[in-house]
C-alpha cells in the first residue's frame, strides 16, 4: 500500500467518522420525532378509549331511571294523598331504592314527587343530609315534567362533582314525579382503568379537574398542573409537551360538547427518548463498523458474486416460471398483435386437443365458435394492433375441441407490455362443470316453485275451511251470550208477574208492579242493543250517570232474591255527586252482574252481606269496591275470571260469561277493573270509572 493510498484511507476515515456522528444524531433525531408521532398517535387511541370508558360507565346507569319509573311501590307513593300515605309503603320504596342501588352503585337514587320535592332517597339512613326541594329548580327535573330524559352535571367549590340521569313517572297519562340517579364522578373511574405510563384528567369548562389518574390533581385547576409546550413533528403534527416531575408527557386534548367537559392524557416520553438516544449510538458504531468493513472489501469481487447470484436467480426464476405454466390448470395462450398464437401450455393444448405444433400460429378466432363481432370479445380481438385496446376480464364464448363437443369457457385478454413478439396474454377457463350446476339449479328452481303453487292452493282451502268454522263459533257465542243476558231480566219479570197475581185486589201496587215490568221490559231491549255495541266494540254516546241511581235501581232489580235469601247490601261512600261517565243500560248491567255473583257466592253462608263503596279519587276518576264474605276466589283462578266461558260455578248454573261481558264493558268505558280478596273472607272486585262533576 503506498503513501498516497494509506493518506486517502485516513482522510475517508476521518470523513467517514464525523459523517457516523452526523448521520448518528441525525437518525437519533429521527427515531425520536417517529418516538413522538407513535406517542401523540397513541395518546389519541387512549384518549378515544378514556372517552369510551367514561360514556360507558355513565352508559351503565342509564336504564336505572326508566327502571325505578317501573315500580308499582313508587307510582302508589306518588299518586296518593299527602295526607293518606302509607308509612309502610315509603319505607317499602326506600328500601327498593336502599337495594337498587346497592347493585348499580351510584351514589344515589331519588324518588321526586311532582312538584320536585323528595318522596324517597336511596341513602334515607342518612337523611339529615338531603334538602328536600335540592332538585326542584334543577334543568332535569323540567325536562322531566316535559316528558323528556334529563341529564345535568353539578359541579362547586364547595361540593363534589356529580352528574345526575332524570326520568318522568307517569301514572297512566299523568305525571306524577321522576326518578332521578346521582353519579359521583370522583369515583367513575379506578385507578386500574389507566396504564402505568399514563395520566388522564376530567376537567369542566372552568379547568376544574374533577376526575382524574392522580387523586392529588382532584378539586384543582388544570392550568396549574403544568405549563404545556409546543413541537412541531415532521408529520405537520403539533405535539402537546407537558413537563411532570422534571419529566416529559406528550399531551392529547379533546373537548366534548354534549357534555361540556374536556378530557386529557399523558404518556411518558421517557422510554421514547432513551431509545432514540440508543439507536443514534447504534447507528454512530452501525457505520463504523460498516466503514471497517468496507475498507477490506474488493469491489471487483463483489461485482463478480453478484454477476453469479444474478444469473443463478434468473435461472431459478424461468425454471419456476415454466412449471408454473406447465402444471397449472387454467390453458394459458400468447397473442401477437394480429392474433396468431406463439405460445400455449399443455393444459391449453388438451382444452382445444390441438398438438403444440399445429397449434402454433393459428389465430385465436380458429379456435373460437360464433364470436359476435359486436360483443366484448370479438371487439378486442380486432384492436390487438390499436393503441386503445382495453383489456377482457371473464368473456363468455364456446371452444372448438377437434373432434370433440364444443366446450363454454370463460376468455381473459390482457396485454403484456413487457413483451415484444408475445404481447397479449389469454387464458382459457373451462365451465362445462359450472354450466351443468346452473341448469341442474335451474331445473330444481322449476320443479320448487310447481310445489309451492301447490301447497298454496291447499293453504287457500284450507284457510276458507277455518274462516267457515270461525263465523259458526261466532255465531254460537252470541246466541249463548244473549240467552245469558236476557235470563235476569226474564227472572225478574216472571217474579213481578206472580207477585201482581197475588196483588189484584190492590190496583195501587199492581200498577206500581206493572211500572217495575215496563222498566225491566225496556232494560232487555236496551240489552240487546248493547250486546250489538259490545260485538262491534263501537260504545254508544256516553252521558253522565248517578252512581247511587244505578245501584238503587239494580237493589230493585235484586230485590226479591235479597229478601228471600236474607243477604245484606249496604252501601257506604256514596255521594249526590259521585257521577260515571257512562250509561244507564251498561253501568246497571255492570252492577247487576257483579251483585248477582255476590248473591251466589253467599249461597251456604250464614251471615250474607255484600258491600258497595264508592271514593272519589280524583275529578277525572271514580272507584267502586263490590266485596261480599263468602268463601273467595282462590288466586290461581283470578287470572282467568274475565277469559269467556270461564266459571268456578257447578256444571249447568253459569256459562261464564257474564264477567267478560262487564270485563269487555268496562274497557269501552275507559275504565279498569280487576279482582282481589277481601278483608271480609270473600272476594273483592275494583272498578276504576271516568267520573263527570254535573254540580
Amino acid at each position: 500500500m503506498t503513501l498516497k493510498t494509506s493518506k486517502r484511507i485516513v482522510w475517508i476515515g476521518i470523513t467517514w467518522c464525523f459523517a457516523s456522528i452526523f448521520i448518528g444524531f441525525g437518525v437519533g433525531q429521527l427515531t425520536q420525532d417517529v418516538g413522538y408521532q407513535t406517542l401523540h398517535d397513541e395518546a389519541s387511541d387512549r384518549l378515544l378509549s378514556s372517552i369510551h370508558r367514561v360514556r360507558g360507565e355513565l352508559n351503565a346507569y342509564h336504564y336505572l331511571p326508566f327502571l325505578l319509573t317501573q315500580n308499582e311501590d313508587v307510582i302508589q307513593q306518588l299518586t296518593s294523598p299527602h295526607h293518606s300515605i302509607d308509612e309502610n309503603l315509603a319505607a317499602k320504596v326506600s328500601r327498593y331504592l336502599e337495594q337498587t342501588n346497592l347493585v348499580a352503585g351510584a351514589s344515589g337514587l331519588f324518588i321526586v314527587n311532582r312538584a320536585g320535592l323528595t318522596v324517597a332517597y336511596s341513602n334515607w339512613r342518612d337523611q339529615q343530609h338531603l334538602a328536600p326541594d335540592e332538585f326542584a329548580d334543577l334543568p332535569l327535573f323540567q325536562l322531566a315534567e316535559k316528558g323528556e330524559e334529563g341529564r345535568f352535571y353539578e359541579n362547586s367549590p364547595d361540593k363534589r362533582a356529580y352528574y345526575y340521569l332524570s326520568a318522568p313517572i307517569y301514572n297512566r297519562s299523568d305525571f306524577v314525579g321522576a326518578a332521578i340517579v346521582r353519579i359521583e364522578l370522583s369515583s367513575l373511574l379506578s385507578e386500574s382503568d389507566t396504564l402505568p405510563d399514563e395520566l388522564f384528567t376530567v376537567s369542566d369548562d372552568t379547568q376544574h379537574i374533577f376526575m382524574a389518574s392522580n387523586e392529588q390533581w382532584l378539586e384543582r385547576s388544570l392550568d396549574r398542573i403544568a405549563e404545556p409546550s409546543y413541537l412541531s413533528l415532521t408529520n405537520g403534527v403539533q405535539a402537546q409537551l407537558w413537563t411532570l416531575n422534571q419529566q416529559r408527557y406528550i399531551a392529547h386534548q379533546v373537548r366534548l360538547d354534549d357534555l361540556g367537559w374536556t378530557f386529557t392524557t399523558l404518556i411518558s416520553a421517557r422510554l421514547n427518548e432513551r431509545f432514540a438516544s440508543l439507536i443514534g449510538a447504534i447507528t454512530m458504531a452501525g457505520l463504523w463498523i460498516l466503514g471497517v468493513i468496507l475498507l477490506f472489501l474488493r469491489e471487483r469481487r463483489l461485482k463478480h458474486l453478484s454477476q453469479r447470484e444474478t444469473r443463478a436467480v434468473l435461472a431459478r426464476n424461468e425454471e419456476q416460471q415454466r412449471s408454473i405454466i406447465g402444471n397449472t390448470e387454467v390453458g394459458l395462450l400468447t397473442l401477437n398483435t394480429r392474433g396468431e398464437i406463439g405460445f400455449l401450455n399443455s393444459k391449453a393444448a388438451q382444452q382445444f386437443n390441438l398438438p403444440l405444433s399445429q397449434a402454433i400460429g393459428q389465430k385465436l378466432n380458429d379456435l373460437l365458435l360464433d364470436v359476435e363481432p359486436d360483443s366484448a370479445l370479438g371487439k378486442g380481438l380486432m384492436q390487438l394492433h390499436r393503441p386503445q385496446f382495453s383489456p377482457i376480464i371473464g368473456a363468455e364464448a364456446k371452444g372448438v375441441s377437434h373432434g370433440q363437443t364444443p366446450f363454454p369457457a370463460l376468455i381473459s385478454l390482457r396485454d403484456m407490455h413487457h413483451s415484444e413478439d408475445n404481447a397479449f396474454l389469454v387464458t382459457v377457463v373451462d365451465i362445462s362443470r359450472r354450466k351443468q350446476l346452473e341448469q341442474a339449479l335451474l331445473d330444481a328452481n322449476e320443479s320448487l316453485e310447481h310445489k309451492v303453487k301447490e301447497r298454496t292452493q291447499a293453504l287457500e282451502m284450507a284457510q276458507q275451511e277455518l274462516i267457515q268454522t270461525s263465523k259458526m263459533a261466532a255465531l254460537g257465542r252470541m246466541s249463548t251470550a244473549i240467552v245469558h243476558e236476557l235470563n235476569q231480566p226474564l227472572t225478574a219479570m216472571r217474579t213481578y208477574i206472580a207477585i201482581s197475581k197475588q196483588l189484584l185486589h190492590d190496583p195501587e201496587l199492581v200498577k206500581e208492579n206493572l211500572t217495575l215490568l215496563d222498566d225491566l221490559t225496556q232494560r232487555m231491549a236496551i240489552i240487546t242493543s248493547q250486546l250489538k255495541t259490545f260485538a262491534y266494540k263501537k260504545p254508544e254516546q256516553l252521558q253522565a250517570v248517578n252512581l247511587q241511581t244505578a245501584i238503587n235501581q239494580c237493589a230493585i232489580v235484586w230485590r226479591a232474591r235479597l229478601e228471600e235469601d236474607n243477604i245484606s247490601l249496604t252501601a257506604t261512600g256514596l255521594q249526590s255527586n259521585h257521577n260515571v261517565l257512562a250509561d244507564n243500560a251498561r253501568m246497571e248491567q255492570i252492577l247487576v252482574n257483579l251483585i248477582g255473583n255476590a248473591c251466589d257466592a253467599l249461597q251456604d253462608q250464614s251471615n250474607k252481606q255484600i258491600y258497595v263503596h264508592s271514593e272519589q279519587n280524583d275529578l277525572k276518576s271514580l272507584t267502586i269496591t263490590i266485596e261480599d264474605n263468602g268463601p273467595g276466589i282462590p288466586e290461581s283462578q283470578r287470572e282467568h275470571l274475565f277469559e269467556p266461558f270461564y266459571t268456578t260455578k257447578p256444571m249447568g248454573q253459569g256459562l261464564g260469561l257474564g264477567l267478560s261481558i262487564v270485563a269487555a264493558i268496562v274497557r269501552d268505558l275507559q275504565g279498569s277493573i280487576h279482582v282481589d280478596a277481601s278483608p271480609y273472607g270473600g272476594a273483592r272486585f275494583i272498578l276504576t270509572l271516568p267520573s263527570t262533576d254535573t254540580n
